[in-house]
């Protein structure tokens, strides 16, 4: 096939992530449950002693091989970690994809899980402290509080105990990279309910189906 038609044939993939093998590969699952008659996302907190211990997440974690898709990815998470069956997880669609300064992608999807009491949940105590039920309107109802954080690259990093340096004159890069260089300061968004701190990743994907949900019922 000539160079220019197969081009024209396959260059239309919005999907496709530019250097998706560079990054640490995950995805969650937006986990909604039906409570009393009114829907709640599903957070877990995570346990103190594992990375990122005591933060607020959605069920997720990395892409393995064994895992067919991203989707596959999440679903297997939830169940492994909150302890509820495949069965009872109505996949709902994909929100969509985060990519993070420090390396991390993030597929995101958004699922019911149809319980009709909330100690059907068996968590993993190995990887979750406790469940957290939060009705979906107190994130429409609530702005989040908003603050900024610098991200700054250093020339330098440790690689197996041993510190290695980014050959910046080598590579004739302008001088600004022979030392650390700061980048345009980023948004963090926000979120306090009941002394639970809810923030990061969690809560930018929480805005989204937020903007969608607010969208979509404007529409009618």
């Amino acid at each position: 096939m000539p160079l220019l038609e197969l081009l024209r044939k396959n260059v239309n993939n919005k999907d496709r992530i530019i250097g998706r093998e560079r990054y640490f590969n995950s995805s969650v699952l937006v986990a909604l449950c039906t409570l009393e008659g009114i829907p709640h996302f599903i957070f877990q907190k995570r346990s103190p002693h594992i990375r990122q211990g005591g933060e607020i997440s959605f069920p997720g974690g990395g892409y393995e091989e064994r895992d067919k898709t991203f989707l596959e990815t999440a679903l297997r998470e939830t169940v492994e970690e909150i302890g509820i069956g495949r069965e009872k997880i109505e996949v709902i669609g994909k929100v969509g994809t985060m990519i993070i300064p420090t390396g991390v992608l993030v597929e995101a999807y958004l699922g019911h899980i149809h319980i009709e009491d909330i100690d059907e949940f068996k968590i993993n105590r190995d990887e979750v402290e406790k469940l957290l039920f939060i009705p979906v309107d107190f994130f429409r109802t609530t702005k989040p509080r908003v603050e900024k954080i610098g991200v700054t690259s250093h020339p330098k990093y440790i690689e197996d105990g041993i510190e290695k340096l980014f050959p910046a004159r080598e590579l004739n890069l302008p001088d600004m990279y022979h030392k650390p260089w700061t980048s345009k300061p980023r948004s963090v968004n926000f979120f306090f309910y009941e002394g639970e701190t809810i923030w990061g990743i969690t809560a930018d994907i929480i805005i989204e189906v937020v903007k969608i949900i607010d969208e979509y019922e404007n529409k009618f």
